[in-house]
């Protein structure tokens, strides 16, 4: 695994002006993965570091939902010196970066930082591509199809999800059973009558959106409901009038177009969205009885859903049962997974000593800025999808 090592070193004054053009330090990490789980990974990595630490992310914010951002200071444990930047892809994207040695053309390196926790939004100018040191995953790697080598493990958390109906979807639609999850995820679309059981509705249409091949929280999706993690789906993409979210309205789907994800090409409605944040937004927009097939479902993780909800999206039980943290950690609401940061067993040094001060730092706190925390939990599982048993493994 590279080393990415700089000249000079600069002292904790220096790193703390906000505007500084320089990444003077002796300890670049790159961080991808997880969009789920982003917020509390980003939260985590403010919390490692000294205060006077600067950030900055690409985007309208806030930072803990950005997909690219860029964290300078020092450790709070070791006095480190490091850059730590992110760009989340999805977890199994993730996985695959850091086994195969990928590379990656978005690490954000600006000349604008500002003073954190909340950081600036800045221009996205970003270092030559470069490998992943550290993955977040909402999978075991052995749930990918990415197993080999073996990379080191640190479950840190739990990260439930949601199906969620888009703005406008009517109310009678309140509960996604499996079933109902796997005609769904393997046809794009349904009579929305199977929904809500009201013969007046079989003339309309509910259609699934959702995340591409790289997502933890679409291999999550596919196991928990049956249908499979390797599964062939069936999903759409919508098309808005105006911007997504309140500012626009989803006047029409058609089949996801045919998608090269990490050079495999795949085919009409195998693909989705790259981010949990698109799902969000285009859940946010209303659909209409007069656009068919506008009425629109998906299944983000809770940070995501939360975003859908504040545009005027409603959240959906899942086996007739709402989602709550309580429900999560007693076993009535099964649509969650574990949380993993991995990193190749021959990292070493510095970037080691880091990974493992984040490992614990979203362990003991900082994953119910995303999640649940494990030591809370009364019930656990050995893989997504799996059996829900009394007892915690972690």
């Amino acid at each position: 695994m590279k080393k990415y090592v700089s000249t000079m070193v600069v002292g904790l004054a220096a790193l703390a002006i906000a505007g500084s053009a320089s990444a003077d330090t002796t300890n670049v990490i790159h961080i991808t993965g997880s969009t789920a789980f982003r917020g509390a990974t980003m939260t985590a990595i403010g919390n490692i570091l000294n205060p006077g630490y600067v950030c900055g992310f690409v985007g309208a914010g806030p930072l803990t939902k950005a997909s690219y951002a860029e964290f300078r200071g020092s450790t709070i444990v070791g006095s480190l010196p490091v850059d730590i930047k992110v760009s989340w892809s999805g977890s199994v994207g993730g996985v695959q970066t850091v086994v195969q040695g990928l590379t990656v053309s978005t690490w954000l390196n600006s000349p604008s930082l500002a003073a954190g926790p909340a950081g600036a939004s800045v221009s996205a100018t970003y270092d030559a591509a470069a490998p992943a040191e550290i993955t977040m995953s909402d999978s075991f790697q052995g749930s990918t199809a990415f197993t080999s080598p073996a990379l080191t493990d640190h479950v840190v958390g739990v990260v439930p999800f949601q199906w969620v109906r888009n703005v406008g979807c009517p109310s009678t639609f309140s509960n996604v059973s499996t079933l109902l999850a796997q005609i769904l995820l393997g046809t794009g679309q349904v009579p929305f009558s199977q929904a809500t059981g009201t013969n007046a509705d079989e003339s309309t249409l509910l259609t699934v959106i959702g995340r591409d091949e790289d997502s933890g929280t679409r291999l999550c999706a596919f196991a928990e409901s049956g249908f499979g993690i390797f599964g062939a789906p069936f999903q759409y993409q919508p098309t808005i009038s105006g911007s997504p979210g309140t500012g626009g309205v989803v006047t029409a789907v058609a089949p996801w177009p045919a998608n090269t994800v990490n050079g495999t090409l795949y085919p009409v409605g195998h693909s989705g969205y790259n981010s949990g944040g698109l799902v969000a937004s285009a859940l946010g927009t209303p659909g209409s009885f007069a656009n068919a097939g506008t009425w629109l479902v998906s299944y983000p993780g809770i940070s995501d859903a939360a975003t859908a909800v504040g545009l005027g999206a409603a959240t959906l039980n899942y086996n007739g049962f709402a989602y709550s943290a309580t429900a999560v950690r007693e076993g009535q609401y099964t649509f969650w997974s574990y949380e993993h940061l991995m990193y190749l067993s021959s990292l070493s040094g510095n970037a080691l000593t880091v990974a493992q001060q984040l490992a614990t730092r979203i362990h003991d706190v900082d994953a119910t800025a995303s999640g649940i925390i494990l030591s809370t939990m009364q019930v656990g599982r050995t893989v997504e999808g799996g059996a829900v048993t009394f007892g915690s493994p972690y």
